[in-house]
């Protein structure tokens, strides 16, 4: 089960994603609001979305942001959690006019930065006294 703070991280991520070739289309919000219907805190992440549309925020900064907040839970971010952000991606980017060369870019990014994030926190794990 993921964290409030993750799904923050996660509506952060679906608006970075969203401004990579452009700006925040209904039919994104739309997939996402689908996508996590009746998911552990679905309300934050879309509230984390349209804060993220309020103050302007850029696709970098946002994307930043979102996976700070997803580093910082990152023992609660179990595999299958992250396939499904990752097909949440996907499909977010599939809904207006077809996956962009930035948002496949953006989706390859945030996969390979996030193993990193886990590949950190292993290794502190590890390296903690028992």
């Amino acid at each position: 089960m993921y964290s409030p703070d993750v799904a923050v991280g996660l509506g952060s991520l679906v608006y970075a994603l969203s401004k990579v070739d452009g700006q925040l289309q209904p039919e994104e919000i739309n997939v996402m609001r689908r996508l996590l219907a009746g998911s552990p805190y679905s309300d934050l992440a879309i509230s984390a979305l349209f804060l993220q549309e309020n103050v302007g925020e850029t696709s970098e900064k946002a994307y930043a942001f979102g996976l700070r907040r997803m580093a910082h839970d990152r023992v609660k971010l179990d595999v299958q959690t992250e396939k499904w952000f990752v097909n949440i991606l996907w499909r977010v980017a599939m809904a207006y006019e077809g996956v962009s060369g930035e948002e496949r870019a953006f989706i390859r990014r945030f996969r390979s930065d996030l193993q990193r994030v886990q590949a950190r926190c292993d290794t502190l794990i590890r390296q903690r006294p028992d």
